[in-house]
C-alpha cells in the first residue's frame, strides 16, 4: 500500500489527526508525520509515533538527519498537511522554507493535499484566500474546511475537514485518472411507490453499490453526479447527490441530466410497478384490500433508444436464469454493459455476479461492493475507453 506523509501544524484541530492516522493504518497505508514547532505544543511526537508505528519528525531531527526533508519527500506517495494553519499556507504560497515541514514541501515538488483549519474570520481574510488561490493555481488540492462551531465558540467555516473527506482525497490523489474529462451519471438506491401518504412499495436496496461506483469514478478523475432514491449506505463525500422518491421522479431527473453525461450507470433498484391510484389520506385498517398496480416506465430501456454515442451500463438482479435474462436485457435495452447479480446480494456487503457485453462474460466475486465497483469501472475503462473493445 502507498506511503502517506502527514504534515501537522500548530492548531487545536491537530488532535483529529490521531483518528485519521488510525484509520489510514487500518486501510493498509504506511504513515509518517512531520510536526511544526508549534504543533509540538499541542501533541507530542510520541503520540503520532505510537499511532503510526513510524518515527515522527520535528525540527529537532535535522541536526541528526540533515537530509530528512529530501528523504521524506522521496518516500511519500501522497503528502497531506492537516491541519494547515494560515501561517503555513502563507509560507507554502510564497515558497518560504524555514522549518522541516515547509522545506520538505519544496523538496516534494508535486501536488500537496492541503486541509486548512482556523477561526472563520482568519479563514475568510483576503490574504489567506489569496494564498489559498495561489496554492490551487500551482496545482495543490485544497480540501475546504467545514461549517460548524469552532474551538473559539464562533460559528462558521473553519473546521478541519472530516477524516472521511481527507481519506477520500488521499484515494483520489493516488488513483490513476482513467476517467479524466468524463462526466458520469449514476443512479442508486430504492424508489418508493406510494399507496397512501405513509405506505409504499419498495425494496431492500441500500445504495452502497451505486455510492461505491461514484467513489471509484471520482477517484479516477470523472465529474460525477448521483441520482439517489432511498438509501441506508453512507453518502460519498465530494459528490453531487440529487434525491428523488418515486420512479417517475427518478426518470425526470435522469432525463434532465442525460445530455450532460458521457457515461450513464443505472444501478438504482427502480420499482417495476406502482399503484394505479395513490390515496390522499391514510387507508383505514380493514380485513382485506385490493391493490391494483400498473407497470412503471422502464427508464433504462428509454435511455437505450436515445443514447447515441454514450456508454450505457445497466444492472440485472435475478433469482433464476441469471445470465440468460441479463443477456436478453442487454440486447433489448441497447446497453454496452450489464452487471448481472443474483438476488441474494441486495442489501449485503458481499457482492458477486457477472459482467456481460455482446462479446464476453466475466464472473466476479468480492468481499465488498467497493472492490466490485473498482472491478466494474476498470473493466469499463479498459473495454470502452482504451480501445479494449
Amino acid at each position: 500500500m502507498a506511503n502517506v506523509l502527514i504534515g501537522i501544524c500548530g492548531g487545536i484541530a491537530s488532535y483529529k489527526v490521531c483518528d485519521l492516522i488510525r484509520d489510514l493504518k487500518r486501510e493498509g497505508y504506511n504513515v509518517k508525520t512531520i510536526l511544526t514547532p508549534f504543533a509540538e505544543k499541542f501533541l507530542s511526537p510520541m503520540t503520532f509515533e505510537t499511532l503510526s508505528g513510524n518515527k515522527s519528525y520535528t525540527d529537532k531531527d535535522w541536526p541528526k538527519e540533515p537530509l530528512a526533508h529530501i528523504n521524506l519527500a522521496r518516500w511519500a506517495d501522497a503528502f497531506l498537511i492537516a491541519p494547515t494553519t494560515a501561517n503555513t499556507i502563507s509560507k507554502i504560497a510564497c515558497g518560504i522554507a524555514d522549518n522541516l515541514l515547509t522545506t520538505t514541501v519544496l523538496a516534494y515538488g508535486k501536488a500537496l493535499i492541503v486541509a486548512p483549519a482556523m477561526n472563520t474570520v482568519m479563514y475568510k481574510a483576503p490574504q489567506v484566500q489569496e494564498n489559498l488561490n495561489k496554492l490551487k493555481e500551482i496545482g495543490h488540492i485544497v480540501v475546504e474546511p467545514e461549517f460548524g462551531v469552532l474551538a473559539c465558540e464562533e460559528v462558521g467555516e473553519g473546521k478541519l475537514a472530516s477524516k472521511e473527506r481527507l481519506i477520500d482525497w488521499i484515494y483520489y490523489y493516488l488513483e490513476e485518472k482513467g476517467l479524466k474529462g468524463k462526466k458520469v451519471l449514476i443512479t442508486c438506491g430504492a424508489t418508493k411507490e406510494y399507496i397512501d401518504p405513509v405506505r409504499f412499495i419498495s425494496n431492500e436496496s441500500s445504495g452502497e453499490m451505486g455510492f461505491s461506483l461514484a467513489k471509484i469514478c471520482r477517484w479516477k478523475g470523472a465529474q460525477v453526479k448521483v441520482i439517489a432514491g432511498f438509501t441506508t449506505a453512507q453518502e460519498p463525500p465530494e459528490i453531487e447527490i440529487k434525491r428523488v422518491k418515486t420512479a417517475e421522479e427518478m426518470r425526470k431527473k435522469v432525463l434532465e441530466n442525460f445530455d450532460w453525461s458521457d457515461i450513464v450507470i443505472m444501478n438504482a433498484a427502480v420499482s417495476d410497478f406502482k399503484p394505479v391510484k395513490t390515496e390522499s389520506k391514510k387507508i383505514k385498517k380493514k380485513e382485506r384490500i385490493t391493490l391494483e398496480l400498473v407497470k412503471n416506465v422502464d427508464i433504462l430501456e428509454e435511455l437505450g433508444k436515445i443514447k447515441e454515442r454514450k456508454i450505457l451500463v445497466g444492472f440485472a438482479l435475478e433469482s433464476e436464469r441469471l445470465i440468460e435474462h441479463a443477456r436478453e436485457k442487454l440486447i433489448r435495452k441497447n446497453l454496452d454493459l450489464i452487471v448481472a447479480n443474483p438476488a441474494e446480494v441486495m442489501g449485503t456487503k458481499h457482492h458477486k455476479g457477472f459482467l456481460i457485453t455482446k462479446e464476453e462474460i466475466k464472473e466476479f466475486s468480492f468481499s465488498s461492493k467497493l472492490e466490485s465497483a473498482r472491478f466494474i469501472v476498470e473493466y469499463l475503462v479498459g473495454k470502452f475507453l482504451q480501445g479494449g473493445g
